[in-house]
């Protein structure tokens, strides 16, 4: 009991950034092996590899399983893995947005997940003209945006922001379909 109260004291501030806080983070574009790359690692004591599974499998195909042109989830009991191929629409302000692309890997074990957020792109058009081009995160974010390579990005860092918030929201969501099933 005191373990599940101490892990929930230390999950409660990031639950909280996971929320949906908007503002500025010190490194909001974490870097493996030359891309883009959020991950973490989540401890949930007493689960066991195929309760973890079934419970984000199945969130994972609620959320993502519905629509194959905008998403797909490919999962594998056996080796306690999920995949998520997806696009959404990401708000950056109150005018701005892109259609950011992603994928998403959950790898499931005895009394904790690891989870992935990598291959970042964006789908940008700042006016709205219904020409998208596509942009690597490596080329925008980098180094939280200080190496933008895209002319027509003016703030990388709202990107970078806006990307690091979105991967925390993803983040808590998955700890919340584990939670709810433990």
């Amino acid at each position: 009991m005191k373990r599940l109260v101490i892990l929930l004291l230390s999950i409660c501030p990031m639950l909280a950034m996971a929320q949906g806080h908007k503002g500025s983070v010190e490194a909001c574009a974490p870097m493996k092996e030359g891309k883009v790359c959020y991950s973490d690692e989540v401890d949930v004591e007493g689960m066991k590899k195929g309760e973890l599974f079934n419970a984000i499998d199945k969130w994972a195909k609620k959320n993502y399983g519905k629509d194959v042109f905008l998403s797909s989830v490919t999962s594998s009991k056996s080796k306690g893995t999920i995949f998520i191929n997806s696009k959404v629409e990401l708000l950056l302000n109150e005018t701005d947005k892109t259609i950011v692309k992603y994928k998403m890997r959950i790898y499931c074990f005895d009394e904790k997940y690891t989870i992935e957020l990598t291959d970042i792109t964006y789908q940008y058009d700042p006016n709205n003209e219904k020409k998208y081009k596509t942009y690597p995160a490596e080329n925008v974010i980098a180094n939280n945006g200080k190496i933008n390579t895209i002319a027509l990005i003016k703030d990388p860092l709202l990107f970078c922001n806006a990307t690091f918030f979105f991967a925390e929201n993803l983040f808590g969501d998955v700890f919340d379909a584990a939670e709810d099933s433990n």
